[in-house]
C-alpha cells in the first residue's frame, strides 16, 4: 500500500513534540502564565496538524482502493478556519498556491478599461505616471478602508472596504497585518515593455501581511493571502494566484463585477 512515508513520519514526529509540551504544561513550577497561553495555542495547533495528516493518509488509502479519486492537496496542512482559532504566527507559512482559485471568474480585458478611460498615461514604464485621463480622475479617490490607505476607482474602493470589514469581523489578527502594497499606479505590467498593468486604472491591489511580501512566480502563497482570497472572492475579484505567473499578494477585479459597474452607471 503506497501511503506518503512523508506524512506518516511527520504525525509520528509531532505525537511527541505534543506529549513534551503538555507535559511541560503539567509540571509544578513550569511556564508562566504568558508562556502557558503561548504554549496551549501551539499544542492545539500541532494536535490540528496531526489531524490533517491522519485524514490525509486516510484519503491516501482510499484512493489505493478507488482508481481515479482525487488527490488532496499536498500542500495545505491546517483547514482555513484554524487561523481564526490560532493568532498570528501561520498566517506566512506557505502552502501551494490553489489552480482553481478564481473558477467562474474572468479576467477584466483591457481593451474595456480603455473603452471607458482610454490610456491612463501619456507615456507608461515600470515607474508610476501620472494619470491624463480625465475620466479616469474623476472617479480615482483615496481612502481610509480600515488597515490602510487605498487610492482606487470609487465602486472598487466601496467593494474592498466590504471585504476587509469581513476580514476584521472573522480574522482580527490577520486584519490588523495588512498593507498595502500598491493600488492605482499608471505603469507597464512588472518585467513587460508593452503591457498595462490594471493598477493602471485603480481596479487592483497589491496586499502584503505585516510587510512581508508574497515572492512572485515561485507557486507558493502565504496562508494569509489564501484566508483573504476567499473574502475577496465572495466579492468577484480575481486573485494573482491564479495566474501564469503566480502572483499571490495581487487582487484585481472581475469582468463580471467590472461589467455590473457598468450596468448601474457606476463609471
Amino acid at each position: 500500500m503506497k501511503i506518503s512515508i512523508f506524512l506518516l513520519a511527520a504525525a509520528i514526529v509531532l505525537a511527541p513534540i505534543i506529549w513534551h509540551f503538555s507535559a511541560r504544561m503539567s509540571q509544578p513550577g513550569g511556564p508562566d502564565r504568558r508562556l502557558a497561553g503561548e504554549h496551549e495555542d501551539r499544542i492545539a495547533y500541532l494536535e490540528a496538524e496531526v489531524e490533517v495528516l491522519r485524514n490525509r493518509i486516510e484519503h491516501l488509502e482510499a484512493a489505493e482502493r478507488t482508481p481515479g479519486l482525487s488527490e488532496p492537496d499536498t500542500g495545505a496542512l491546517l483547514p482555513v478556519d484554524t487561523v481564526s482559532r490560532f493568532g498570528g504566527f501561520d498566517e506566512l507559512m506557505l502552502l501551494s498556491a490553489p489552480n482553481d482559485s478564481n473558477a467562474g471568474l474572468t479576467s477584466l480585458l483591457l481593451d474595456d478599461l480603455q473603452e471607458i478611460f482610454g490610456l491612463p498615461a501619456l507615456r507608461l514604464s515600470q515607474k508610476c505616471a501620472s494619470p491624463s485621463s480625465e475620466h479616469l480622475l474623476a472617479l480615482l479617490e483615496t481612502r481610509d478602508v480600515g488597515p490602510f490607505q487605498a487610492q482606487l476607482l470609487r465602486p472598487a474602493l466601496d467593494s474592498l472596504e466590504r471585504v476587509l470589514a469581513n476580514v476584521n469581523e472573522n480574522y482580527p489578527n490577520l486584519y490588523r497585518q495588512l498593507r498595502n502594497y500598491g493600488g492605482f499606479c499608471a505603469r507597464l505590467v512588472r518585467g513587460s515593455d508593452i503591457s498595462v498593468s490594471r493598477h493602471s486604472f485603480g481596479v487592483a491591489i497589491d496586499i502584503s501581511i505585516g510587510g512581508t511580501l508574497d515572492a512572485m512566480g515561485d507557486g507558493k502563497t502565504q496562508f494569509g493571502l489564501i484566508i483573504l482570497h476567499e473574502l475577496f472572492y465572495e466579492e468577484d475579484w480575481v486573485w494573482g494566484a491564479g495566474f501564469g505567473r503566480e502572483d499571490s499578494m495581487h487582487f484585481e477585479v472581475s469582468a463580471e463585477l467590472f461589467q455590473r459597474w457598468r450596468d448601474a452607471g457606476l463609471l
